[in-house]
């Protein structure tokens, strides 16, 4: 089944009325190729299997209606007020506008290719161990400790061969494809019950345009990041980041701004139409929407599109020294045993 990345409604906020088709419709802009002017809001952003679980064929189904009823269709009662200025959430609507943020964050394909970023990550943490002797075996020594203290009888002593064969389990890389495609749908599943708090007491503003310098939406819709003094923008902030700004256009003339309740040491700056378009674009995987035809959003496009790239330079994974990930792991479960 084709399962939506942005909901339809959202999407129709930023849509035309064509005269030639008596239909909402969308300009689409790609890099490499002229604006196409008749982009449907109900198959612009809908894909086969996108939520499809390997081994769990009913899955796909259950999350679209879940998104639709869940997160959807409470922000749609009230999403076509954005366009008045002066529309102020109330705290239920900012806990259902968090969700659904958090949400469209998530369901992009450009989230769902970042997953592999992920896998790699723990196949690099795997080899790493398995290559480590020295590890391998104050794990084994460790476990047999715990066993012997704890009057657990074994029927021989385990080796760096057990546990090198618990790791593997624990990584189950064996099955590259099938372990992202899981890994992304248990995410999505888990992030629809989820609030984020930092978001949810932030500051929600609006940023207001008109209609001849139009905010523009792109398949990647939420965007952060982080204006430092010495460098300027710099896209792909985490959302916990100190200084994080977050930002979902939620129609041509207004754009929604949400500073997380977080760490702040500058004061912050009133964001141009023109920066937002421009994150917009480097989000987006493959496509941006408008509702006119504008050489100013192409340049824009094909100038900045796909420069942003979840998993390899922005919201990436790699700052970090995951060496010591799975002999951790394996070390702490022993300690979570014994003290049990």
């Amino acid at each position: 089944m084709k399962s939506h990345t942005i909901p339809q409604r959202l999407l129709q906020q930023f849509a035309y009325q064509d005269v030639h088709t008596k239909s909402l419709r969308l300009w689409r802009y790609e890099k490499g190729r002229k604006p196409y002017w008749k982009a449907s809001p109900e198959s612009a952003t809908a894909f086969d299997s996108h939520f499809a679980d390997p081994k769990d064929t009913s899955l796909e189904t259950e999350i679209e209606k879940r998104l639709a009823s869940e997160i959807e269709d409470p922000v749609n009662q009230f999403i076509s007020r954005f366009f008045d200025s002066s529309f102020v959430l109330t705290d239920p609507q900012r806990e259902q506008m968090t969700r659904y943020v958090t949400l469209l964050f998530s369901r992009s394909r450009a989230s769902r290719a970042a997953v592999r970023h992920r896998e790699d990550m723990k196949v690099h943490a795997l080899k790493t161990f398995l290559a480590n002797e020295q590890q391998l075996a104050t794990v084994a020594a460790q476990w047999n400790l715990d066993a012997y203290f704890n009057r657990v009888r074994l029927g021989s002593l385990i080796t760096t061969d057990d546990v090198a064969g618990v790791a593997r389990k624990l990584s189950a890389h064996y099955d590259a494809t099938s372990s992202e495609q899981k890994s992304y749908v248990t995410g999505i599943v888990h992030f629809m019950s989820y609030l984020d708090e930092a978001m949810f007491c932030g500051e929600w503003r609006l940023v207001c345009t008109t209609s001849d310098d139009p905010f523009i939406l792109s398949d990647s819709p939420v965007v952060t990041w982080d204006r430092r003094e010495s460098v300027g923008i710099s896209h792909g902030v985490g959302f916990w980041e100190p200084n994080v700004e977050v930002f979902l256009p939620v129609s041509p003339l207004t754009c929604l701004h949400i500073l997380p309740k977080v760490q702040r040491t500058r004061a912050v700056v009133e964001p141009h139409v023109g920066e937002v378009n421009t994150a917009q674009a480097a989000f987006a995987y493959h496509t941006c929407f408008a509702n006119q035809s504008k050489s100013e959003i192409d340049n824009i496009v094909q100038h900045s599109i796909s420069t942003a790239i979840l998993g390899e330079n922005v919201f990436t994974l790699w700052n970090r020294n995951y060496d010591n990930l799975i002999f951790d792991i394996l070390m702490e479960r022993s300690r979570t045993a014994s003290s049990r």
